[in-house]
Protein backbone atom coordinates (compact mmCIF):
# COMPACT_ATOMS: atom_id res chain seq x y z
CA UNK A 1 0.00 0.00 0.00
CA UNK A 2 1.08 3.43 -0.85
CA UNK A 3 1.48 5.26 2.42
CA UNK A 4 3.43 8.57 1.21
CA UNK A 5 2.58 12.11 2.29
CA UNK A 6 2.77 15.27 0.11
CA UNK A 7 3.92 18.27 2.18
CA UNK A 8 2.68 21.91 0.15
CA UNK A 9 5.25 24.08 1.69
CA UNK A 10 8.97 24.56 2.98
CA UNK A 11 8.28 26.89 5.60
CA UNK A 12 8.13 26.11 9.35
CA UNK A 13 5.04 24.23 9.47
CA UNK A 14 5.53 22.25 6.42
CA UNK A 15 9.60 21.31 7.69
CA UNK A 16 8.28 20.01 10.89
CA UNK A 17 5.75 17.98 9.47
CA UNK A 18 7.77 16.18 6.39
CA UNK A 19 10.66 15.76 9.39
CA UNK A 20 8.05 14.29 11.36
CA UNK A 21 6.45 11.93 9.18
CA UNK A 22 9.63 10.46 8.18
CA UNK A 23 10.43 10.11 11.79
CA UNK A 24 7.77 8.11 11.71
CA UNK A 25 8.75 6.27 9.06
CA UNK A 26 6.44 7.48 6.61
CA UNK A 27 7.61 8.31 3.02
CA UNK A 28 7.09 12.40 2.06
CA UNK A 29 7.32 14.41 -0.75
CA UNK A 30 8.05 17.64 -0.11
CA UNK A 31 7.04 20.75 -2.66
CA UNK A 32 8.55 24.22 -2.35
CA UNK A 33 7.37 26.58 -5.22
CA UNK A 34 10.36 29.14 -4.41
CA UNK A 35 14.14 27.82 -4.51
CA UNK A 36 14.89 27.84 -0.82
CA UNK A 37 13.26 26.06 2.24
CA UNK A 38 12.43 27.77 5.00
CA UNK A 39 9.67 29.95 4.47
CA UNK A 40 9.18 33.47 5.84
CA UNK A 41 12.40 33.50 8.44
CA UNK A 42 14.71 32.37 5.45
CA UNK A 43 12.99 34.60 2.65
CA UNK A 44 12.96 37.91 4.78
CA UNK A 45 16.53 37.08 6.64
CA UNK A 46 15.25 37.19 9.81
CA UNK A 47 17.91 38.09 11.94
CA UNK A 48 16.36 36.46 15.26
CA UNK A 49 12.83 35.22 16.53
CA UNK A 50 10.72 36.66 19.20
CA UNK A 51 10.28 36.01 22.26
CA UNK A 52 13.69 35.13 22.91
CA UNK A 53 15.80 36.57 20.05
CA UNK A 54 17.26 33.76 19.49
CA UNK A 55 19.18 33.63 16.69
CA UNK A 56 17.00 32.30 13.36
CA UNK A 57 19.11 29.75 12.46
CA UNK A 58 19.26 27.69 15.46
CA UNK A 59 15.69 27.10 14.79
CA UNK A 60 15.72 26.46 11.32
CA UNK A 61 18.22 24.98 9.61
CA UNK A 62 17.86 22.10 11.80
CA UNK A 63 14.49 21.14 10.43
CA UNK A 64 16.09 21.76 7.02
CA UNK A 65 18.96 19.77 7.37
CA UNK A 66 16.59 17.32 8.79
CA UNK A 67 14.41 17.24 5.77
CA UNK A 68 17.29 17.48 3.06
CA UNK A 69 19.55 14.61 4.92
CA UNK A 70 16.01 12.33 5.41
CA UNK A 71 16.23 9.36 2.87
CA UNK A 72 12.25 9.09 3.22
CA UNK A 73 12.24 12.99 2.23
CA UNK A 74 11.86 13.71 -1.56
CA UNK A 75 12.33 17.37 -2.15
CA UNK A 76 11.30 19.42 -5.14
CA UNK A 77 12.42 22.83 -4.97
CA UNK A 78 10.52 25.39 -7.90
CA UNK A 79 7.68 23.34 -7.80
CA UNK A 80 3.35 23.48 -7.70
CA UNK A 81 1.42 21.09 -7.69
CA UNK A 82 -0.95 21.69 -10.59
CA UNK A 83 -3.57 19.00 -10.35
CA UNK A 84 -5.23 16.65 -7.43
CA UNK A 85 -7.29 13.31 -8.40
CA UNK A 86 -8.74 10.83 -6.24
CA UNK A 87 -8.80 7.18 -7.03
CA UNK A 88 -8.79 3.86 -4.90
CA UNK A 89 -8.34 5.67 -2.53
CA UNK A 90 -5.16 7.54 -3.05
CA UNK A 91 -4.34 10.43 -4.60
CA UNK A 92 -2.85 11.21 -7.99
CA UNK A 93 -0.55 14.55 -8.02
CA UNK A 94 0.37 16.67 -11.15
CA UNK A 95 3.74 18.11 -10.41
CA UNK A 96 5.05 21.04 -12.09
CA UNK A 97 8.90 21.90 -11.75
CA UNK A 98 10.49 24.71 -13.40
CA UNK A 99 12.98 23.86 -16.04
CA UNK A 100 11.91 19.91 -15.04
CA UNK A 101 8.09 19.91 -16.77
CA UNK A 102 4.95 18.08 -15.35
CA UNK A 103 5.40 14.36 -13.69
CA UNK A 104 3.08 12.40 -11.87
CA UNK A 105 3.50 11.13 -8.03
CA UNK A 106 1.05 8.61 -5.73
CA UNK A 107 0.36 9.29 -2.19
CA UNK A 108 -1.81 8.83 0.49
CA UNK A 109 -2.38 11.96 1.90
CA UNK A 110 -1.64 15.24 2.18
CA UNK A 111 -0.28 18.49 4.41
CA UNK A 112 -1.23 21.95 3.40
CA UNK A 113 1.11 24.40 5.07
CA UNK A 114 1.60 26.94 2.36
CA UNK A 115 1.99 29.77 4.41
CA UNK A 116 1.42 33.44 4.33
CA UNK A 117 2.54 36.84 2.52
CA UNK A 118 2.99 40.03 3.91
CA UNK A 119 0.63 42.92 3.62
CA UNK A 120 1.23 45.22 0.44
CA UNK A 121 1.35 48.14 2.04
CA UNK A 122 1.39 49.99 -0.93
CA UNK A 123 -2.14 49.71 -1.06
CA UNK A 124 -2.76 52.10 1.88
CA UNK A 125 -1.58 55.36 0.67
CA UNK A 126 -1.15 57.14 3.95
CA UNK A 127 2.07 55.29 4.38
CA UNK A 128 3.89 56.30 1.00
CA UNK A 129 4.84 52.91 0.64
CA UNK A 130 6.99 52.23 -2.31
CA UNK A 131 7.35 56.33 -2.69
CA UNK A 132 8.99 58.08 0.15
CA UNK A 133 12.49 55.90 -0.14
CA UNK A 134 12.82 55.73 3.75
CA UNK A 135 9.45 54.00 4.28
CA UNK A 136 9.82 50.37 4.62
CA UNK A 137 8.32 47.10 5.71
CA UNK A 138 9.52 45.38 9.37
CA UNK A 139 10.15 42.23 6.93
CA UNK A 140 12.76 44.09 4.88
CA UNK A 141 14.21 45.85 8.27
CA UNK A 142 14.91 41.94 9.10
CA UNK A 143 17.55 41.74 5.78
CA UNK A 144 19.39 45.41 7.24
CA UNK A 145 19.13 43.96 10.78
CA UNK A 146 21.28 40.41 9.27
CA UNK A 147 23.69 42.30 7.68
CA UNK A 148 24.17 44.84 10.93
CA UNK A 149 23.80 47.76 8.66
CA UNK A 150 20.67 49.67 9.29
CA UNK A 151 21.07 53.48 6.93
CA UNK A 152 18.73 55.91 5.01
CA UNK A 153 18.66 55.35 1.13
CA UNK A 154 21.36 58.31 1.77
CA UNK A 155 23.82 56.24 3.61
CA UNK A 156 23.00 58.33 6.62
CA UNK A 157 22.52 56.74 10.09
CA UNK A 158 19.06 57.03 11.20
CA UNK A 159 18.67 59.27 14.57
CA UNK A 160 15.15 59.01 14.72
CA UNK A 161 13.07 55.90 13.73
CA UNK A 162 9.38 54.84 14.02
CA UNK A 163 7.49 52.03 13.95
CA UNK A 164 3.61 52.07 12.85
CA UNK A 165 2.28 48.97 14.59
CA UNK A 166 -1.06 47.07 12.77
CA UNK A 167 -0.54 48.48 8.77
CA UNK A 168 -2.82 46.08 6.54
CA UNK A 169 -4.18 44.99 10.11
CA UNK A 170 -7.19 45.53 12.02
CA UNK A 171 -8.40 48.14 9.56
CA UNK A 172 -11.56 47.22 7.46
CA UNK A 173 -10.16 49.23 4.93
CA UNK A 174 -7.60 46.22 4.00
CA UNK A 175 -7.69 43.64 6.22
CA UNK A 176 -10.00 43.28 9.54
CA UNK A 177 -7.86 40.84 11.29
CA UNK A 178 -5.08 40.86 14.03
CA UNK A 179 -2.06 39.16 12.89
CA UNK A 180 -0.96 38.75 16.20
CA UNK A 181 2.64 38.88 15.33
CA UNK A 182 3.64 42.11 14.46
CA UNK A 183 3.75 44.27 17.75
CA UNK A 184 6.33 41.44 19.37
CA UNK A 185 8.14 41.24 15.80
CA UNK A 186 8.19 45.31 16.10
CA UNK A 187 9.59 45.48 19.53
CA UNK A 188 12.21 43.06 18.53
CA UNK A 189 13.17 44.86 15.95
CA UNK A 190 13.45 48.53 18.14
CA UNK A 191 15.40 46.48 20.49
CA UNK A 192 17.98 45.24 18.09
CA UNK A 193 18.00 48.86 16.53
CA UNK A 194 18.82 50.27 20.23
CA UNK A 195 21.90 47.41 20.33
CA UNK A 196 23.11 48.33 16.70
CA UNK A 197 22.43 52.03 16.41
CA UNK A 198 23.08 53.01 20.26
CA UNK A 199 21.38 56.39 20.49
CA UNK A 200 18.59 56.09 18.08
CA UNK A 201 15.34 57.00 19.40
CA UNK A 202 12.45 54.38 18.40
CA UNK A 203 8.97 55.68 18.48
CA UNK A 204 5.77 52.78 18.84
CA UNK A 205 2.65 54.00 17.19
CA UNK A 206 0.26 51.97 18.27
CA UNK A 207 -3.81 51.01 18.53
CA UNK A 208 -3.08 48.46 21.09
CA UNK A 209 0.03 46.22 22.12
CA UNK A 210 -0.98 42.50 21.64
CA UNK A 211 2.21 40.31 23.13
CA UNK A 212 0.51 37.36 23.97
CA UNK A 213 1.71 34.69 26.64
CA UNK A 214 5.36 34.84 26.88
CA UNK A 215 5.81 37.59 24.38
CA UNK A 216 4.89 40.28 26.74
CA UNK A 217 8.06 40.61 28.55
CA UNK A 218 9.70 41.68 25.25
CA UNK A 219 7.36 45.05 25.82
CA UNK A 220 8.56 45.54 29.06
CA UNK A 221 12.20 44.98 28.41
CA UNK A 222 11.83 47.44 25.89
CA UNK A 223 10.56 49.83 27.84
CA UNK A 224 12.79 49.21 31.49
CA UNK A 225 16.23 48.26 29.84
CA UNK A 226 16.38 50.15 26.09
CA UNK A 227 14.48 53.14 26.32
CA UNK A 228 11.69 52.91 23.25
CA UNK A 229 8.97 54.88 23.54
CA UNK A 230 4.74 54.29 22.92
CA UNK A 231 2.58 56.51 21.25
CA UNK A 232 -0.65 55.10 21.04
CA UNK A 233 -2.29 56.44 18.43
CA UNK A 234 -3.30 56.17 14.78
CA UNK A 235 -1.09 57.79 11.69
CA UNK A 236 -2.97 60.01 9.00
CA UNK A 237 -0.20 60.52 6.72
CA UNK A 238 3.15 60.45 6.07
CA UNK A 239 4.83 63.01 3.69
CA UNK A 240 8.59 62.97 2.45
CA UNK A 241 10.38 65.89 2.79
CA UNK A 242 13.33 65.03 0.55
CA UNK A 243 15.26 64.70 4.08
CA UNK A 244 13.20 63.46 6.84
CA UNK A 245 9.77 62.27 7.15
CA UNK A 246 6.69 63.74 8.49
CA UNK A 247 4.05 61.65 10.32
CA UNK A 248 1.24 63.18 11.23
CA UNK A 249 -1.81 61.00 13.30
CA UNK A 250 -3.45 62.01 16.62
CA UNK A 251 -2.37 60.89 19.98
CA UNK A 252 -5.48 58.59 20.96
CA UNK A 253 -4.28 58.98 24.71
CA UNK A 254 -4.54 62.64 25.13
CA UNK A 255 -6.94 63.15 22.65
CA UNK A 256 -4.89 65.50 20.27
CA UNK A 257 -2.67 65.75 16.80
CA UNK A 258 0.85 65.45 16.62
CA UNK A 259 3.40 66.00 13.75
CA UNK A 260 6.50 64.14 14.09
CA UNK A 261 9.86 63.77 12.03
CA UNK A 262 11.55 60.49 11.61
CA UNK A 263 14.53 60.01 9.30
CA UNK A 264 12.86 56.21 8.59
CA UNK A 265 9.47 54.86 9.27
CA UNK A 266 8.72 51.01 9.72
CA UNK A 267 5.57 49.76 8.80
CA UNK A 268 4.41 46.97 10.44
CA UNK A 269 2.63 45.04 7.79
CA UNK A 270 0.61 42.16 8.26
CA UNK A 271 0.21 38.60 7.84
CA UNK A 272 -2.37 37.94 4.78
CA UNK A 273 -3.05 34.90 2.89
CA UNK A 274 -0.16 34.29 -0.25
CA UNK A 275 -0.68 32.87 -3.62
CA UNK A 276 0.00 29.35 -2.68
CA UNK A 277 -2.55 29.19 -0.63
CA UNK A 278 -5.06 30.03 -2.87
CA UNK A 279 -3.48 28.42 -5.41
CA UNK A 280 -3.40 25.15 -3.12
CA UNK A 281 -7.11 25.73 -2.24
CA UNK A 282 -7.85 25.58 -5.84
CA UNK A 283 -6.43 22.26 -6.93
CA UNK A 284 -7.60 20.51 -3.72
CA UNK A 285 -10.82 21.78 -3.85
CA UNK A 286 -10.67 23.35 -0.30
CA UNK A 287 -12.97 25.74 1.73
CA UNK A 288 -11.42 30.01 2.69
CA UNK A 289 -12.88 32.04 4.97
CA UNK A 290 -14.02 35.24 4.45
CA UNK A 291 -10.42 36.56 4.94
CA UNK A 292 -9.10 34.23 2.27
CA UNK A 293 -7.00 31.55 4.68
CA UNK A 294 -7.80 28.12 4.49
CA UNK A 295 -10.97 27.03 6.39
CA UNK A 296 -10.75 23.97 8.90
CA UNK A 297 -13.74 21.89 9.74
CA UNK A 298 -13.92 23.07 12.99
CA UNK A 299 -11.71 26.85 13.75
CA UNK A 300 -10.54 25.22 17.35
CA UNK A 301 -9.29 22.28 15.66
CA UNK A 302 -6.76 23.56 12.41
CA UNK A 303 -5.51 20.63 11.18
CA UNK A 304 -8.54 19.34 10.04
CA UNK A 305 -9.73 20.48 6.31
CA UNK A 306 -13.08 18.65 5.81
CA UNK A 307 -11.59 16.82 3.54
CA UNK A 308 -11.03 13.05 3.75
CA UNK A 309 -6.86 12.29 3.84
CA UNK A 310 -6.13 16.57 3.63
CA UNK A 311 -4.60 18.29 6.76
CA UNK A 312 -3.82 21.47 7.12
CA UNK A 313 -0.80 23.18 9.22
CA UNK A 314 0.73 26.77 9.94
CA UNK A 315 -0.55 29.89 8.77
CA UNK A 316 -2.59 28.86 5.66
CA UNK A 317 -5.30 28.59 7.99
CA UNK A 318 -4.66 31.78 10.75
CA UNK A 319 -2.25 34.44 11.36
CA UNK A 320 -0.02 32.11 13.89
CA UNK A 321 3.90 32.55 15.28
CA UNK A 322 6.65 30.47 14.02
CA UNK A 323 6.60 28.47 17.18
CA UNK A 324 2.72 27.86 16.80
CA UNK A 325 3.57 27.05 13.23
CA UNK A 326 5.80 24.17 13.77
CA UNK A 327 3.13 23.13 16.94
CA UNK A 328 0.75 22.95 13.91
CA UNK A 329 3.11 21.13 11.91
CA UNK A 330 3.55 18.17 14.49
CA UNK A 331 0.15 18.12 14.49
CA UNK A 332 -0.72 17.63 11.28
CA UNK A 333 1.86 15.20 10.78
CA UNK A 334 0.43 13.06 13.23
CA UNK A 335 -3.11 12.74 11.49
CA UNK A 336 -1.55 12.24 8.13
CA UNK A 337 0.56 9.56 9.98
CA UNK A 338 -2.20 8.11 11.47
CA UNK A 339 -4.31 7.92 8.66
CA UNK A 340 -2.00 6.29 5.80
CA UNK A 341 -1.78 3.53 8.68
CA UNK A 342 -5.02 3.16 9.23
CA UNK A 343 -5.90 0.30 6.57
CA UNK A 344 -2.65 -1.67 7.75
CA UNK A 345 -3.80 -1.44 11.81
CA UNK A 346 -7.27 -2.23 10.92
CA UNK A 347 -6.15 -5.44 8.95
CA UNK A 348 -3.99 -6.26 11.77
CA UNK A 349 -6.81 -5.77 14.29
CA UNK A 350 -8.98 -7.97 12.11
Amino acid sequence: MNESVLVIGGGPAGLRAAADLADLGTSVVLVERRNELGGAPIRWKYKTLAPELRPTEEVMDPMIAAVESHPLVKVYRDSVVERVSRAAGNFHITLRTNGAGAREIPVRAIVAATGFEHFDASRDPRYEYGRAANVIGIHELEGMLKESRVVCKDGRKPKRIAFIFCVGSRDRATNPWCCTVCCGVSIKQGIELKRLLGDVEIYNIYIDIRTFGLWEQLYWTSMEEYGLNFIRGRVSQIYDTGTQLLVKGEDTLVRGPFEVLMDMVVLAVGIAPGEGTAQAAKVLDLNCNSFGFLQPRHPNVHYDSGKEGVFLAGACVAPMSIEEAILAGSAAAMQAAKFVREPALQGAAD
